[in-house]
């Protein structure tokens, strides 16, 4: 963990912001995986603090790490840690739902652009005595 000025000079402060960097290693079933960094943000000229957060997405399981509270002092850290079973199916679902939606838009627009030409190509005579204009008394 540790801490830096970002920014642009804001007041009394050499930066804008006051950012936590956190890394840490992220293990599965006991066994190294990936190494993540997430920050601590606090801004000065906002007011506020904001974090960002590790992802790591896969087939089968998406993994969120965020930090909730940091002590600078002490050096502890705590995250927020969330692991998302079969989130991808889902986005792969939705995909599904778009690519089938396009499809019918597509074919319905092919339909009615064949059932256009068919009613142009048609010949014949046409009884024009038969013919009543609207509103017209018979």
């Amino acid at each position: 963990m540790h801490s830096v000025f970002e920014g642009s000079p804001y007041k009394q402060y050499p930066g804008s912001s006051y950012a936590t960097h956190v890394t840490f290693d992220v293990y599965k079933k006991g066994a190294y995986f990936d190494s993540g960094q997430v920050k601590y943000i606090t801004d000065f000229k906002w007011g506020q603090t904001f974090t960002t957060t590790y992802v790591d997405r896969g087939i089968f399981e998406e993994l969120f790490i965020a930090p909730k509270a940091l002590n600078e002092s002490s050096g502890e850290v705590s995250l927020y840690v969330r692991t998302v079973p079969f989130i991808t199916f889902i986005w792969g679902g939705l995909f599904l739902m778009v690519a089938g939606i396009i499809s019918l838009v597509l074919v319905d627009r092919s339909l009615e652009s064949s059932s256009l030409k068919a009613e142009f190509s048609l010949n014949g005579k046409r009884n024009n005595g038969s013919k009543v204009r609207k509103g017209a008394k018979k």
